[in-house]
């Protein structure tokens, strides 16, 4: 198959190094506003990312003389990659770490930013629950199911009134629609992961030496939230009892400039995508072509 750069994507990809650019210039400036060095983490958390970001701070972050700045952009992701990216930051940031959030640090990313020394957050940052999201395939109707373990125990109250009703007959076929005994604990038990992982986070350095007060702050992170999206604000996170300051002055400016840059860059990014993708289809023989969803079709012709 031929080059499937064209001279669109090319330009696109000329728009990205420029915004790239301009990021670290902004990057430099707030580390020498704040005197420490800023390490930027966007994007989501997974296993592998936590090699890549142990090689940056091997090679770059050597000279932080204990107190490092990170500036985190994430919906989550893996939690166990999340418990060993903050201990890694830790190493780092021995003497201080400081986790800044511009707009998300939600689910695994909340965990993460929990093992700081301190959070700082603008006006419209979010925190987020950390029940995890399990998908399943849903052994009756053959189709992927999301739910959070907290769920479980809802149904099981449902199920519970329905006998108390005397519904019987609804309350069986709702257990019928249950997975296995052994499949609904190991979902319930995975909810203890994170509110371990967020212990021990708290207790040896936000909250140090304080395991009553971490055990309640990680059972509302776990336990205490209707939906895995809620908003978790920088007022909240203060309530909890988390060491959180609000960003202001040109620090904010700063930190919205690289958020607002960062997410101009993952558009070009994604229409970078798209552009491959698109370019590949027209290569494609006829008869594959003809079974592509409708809104594909046009590309053959030249039409987007």
């Amino acid at each position: 198959m031929k080059e499937v750069k064209g001279k669109n994507t090319k330009n696109v990809e000329t728009k990205i190094k420029e915004i790239e650019k301009q990021v670290e210039k902004k990057r430099v400036e707030l580390e020498k506003l704040r005197k420490r060095k800023c390490y930027l983490f966007f994007g989501e958390i997974t296993r592998s990312i936590v090699e890549d970001v142990f090689d940056d701070l091997r090679n770059k972050y050597t000279d932080c003389n204990g107190k490092l700045d990170v500036v985190v952009n994430s919906g989550g992701g893996d939690i166990d990659a999340a418990f060993n990216l903050s201990m890694l930051f830790r190493r780092f940031g021995n003497k201080e770490l400081i986790f800044i959030i511009p707009r998300w640090a939600k689910s695994a990313a909340t965990l993460m930013v929990c093992g700081g020394d301190k959070l700082i957050m603008t006006p419209i940052a979010e925190l987020g629950p950390l029940d995890p999201q399990i998908i399943e395939i849903n052994p009756i109707e053959r189709r992927l199911e999301q739910f959070s373990p907290l769920h479980i125990e809802s149904t099981l109250n449902l199920i519970r009134d329905e006998f108390k009703k005397g519904n019987k007959e609804l309350a069986n076929k709702l257990i019928e629609r249950l997975q296995f005994p052994l499949t609904l604990g190991s979902f319930l038990k995975s909810i203890e992961i994170g509110e371990q992982y967020l212990i021990r986070l708290l207790s040896s350095r936000i909250l140090k030496n304080n395991i009553k007060q971490a055990k309640e702050i990680a059972d509302r992170f776990t336990k205490g939230y209707a939906d895995h999206g809620f908003c978790i604000t920088v007022d909240e996170a203060k309530e909890m009892g988390l060491q959180v300051e609000e960003l202001a002055g040109r620090e904010l400016d700063i930190i919205w400039d690289i958020f607002r840059l960062y997410d101009k860059k993952r558009k070009l990014e994604k229409k970078i995508r798209k552009e491959e993708m698109l370019e590949m289809i027209k290569e494609l023989p006829p008869e594959l072509l003809e079974v592509l969803p409708k809104e594909l079709k046009n590309v053959k012709g030249g039409k987007r």
